[in-house]
C-alpha cells in the first residue's frame, strides 16, 4: 500500500504504452484459432482422429490448451497493469511486477534527481510518442520505466519538483510570460 504523507500529492501514474500489449494479443488470437485448424485438417492426415474413443482425450488437451492461454493472457495483463510509476511531489515511486508473484517497490526523494533521459527509436514509438524514461541520482542509482507514455510531461514534472526547473516567476495563469510594454 502507497502511504503519502499529508503535504505530497501524485502528480501523474505511469504505465507501459497501450502497444506493448499488441504483440502478444496478436498471438494469442493465432494460438486461440490453431486448434481448429489443426482439428480441421489433421483427420484428412491421420484418419485414428476421427476415432470417437479419442475425442474425450482430445477434449481434455484442449481444455487444457484454453486454460493456458488464458492463464497467459492474465499473467500478461497483471504484469503490464501492476508494473507503474508514480511521480508524487516529494518522491518517485518505481513498483516493478517481475512475475506474478514477484514485485520489487524502490523509491527516492525527487529532490535527489541528476538527470532525466528520454530514449525514443523506431518509427512506431515515435509516431506513439513512447520511449524509455531514466531518472538517476546523484548516488548513480537509477530508475528505467520501459515503454512509457506522456515521457516530456514526466521529465518536466520531475525535473520542476527536483528544483533543477523552476516556474518562471513573471508568467500567468496560462504559463506565458508577462509583457509589458
Amino acid at each position: 500500500m502507497l502511504n503519502l504523507t499529508q503535504e505530497e500529492k501524485i502528480l501523474l501514474v505511469i504505465r507501459r504504452h497501450w502497444f506493448v500489449l499488441v504483440g502478444p494479443t496478436i498471438a494469442f488470437f493465432v494460438a486461440l484459432v490453431l486448434p481448429s485448424l489443426v482439428l480441421t485438417f489433421t483427420p484428412r492426415f491421420v484418419p485414428a482422429f476421427e476415432n470417437p474413443t479419442l475425442q474425450p482425450i482430445i477434449n481434455f488437451v484442449l481444455s487444457l490448451y484454453f486454460l493456458a492461454l488464458l492463464l497467459y493472457m492474465l499473467i500478461l495483463w497483471t504484469d503490464y497493469y501492476l508494473d507503474v510509476w508514480i511521480i508524487t511531489t516529494k518522491r518517485l515511486i518505481d513498483i516493478r511486477q517481475s512475475s506474478l508473484f514477484s514485485r520489487q517497490i524502490s523509491e527516492f526523494q525527487i529532490d535527489r534527481v541528476q538527470d532525466v533521459t528520454i530514449d525514443i527509436h523506431g518509427i512506431i514509438p515515435t509516431l506513439l510518442k513512447f520511449g524509455n524514461l531514466r531518472v538517476e541520482t546523484a548516488s548513480a542509482s537509477s530508475f528505467t520505466i520501459k515503454d512509457a507514455p506522456h515521457l516530456y510531461e514526466a521529465k518536466d514534472l520531475i525535473l520542476e519538483y527536483s528544483g533543477q526547473i523552476r516556474p518562471l516567476a513573471g508568467n500567468n495563469k496560462n504559463g506565458r510570460a508577462n509583457e509589458t510594454f
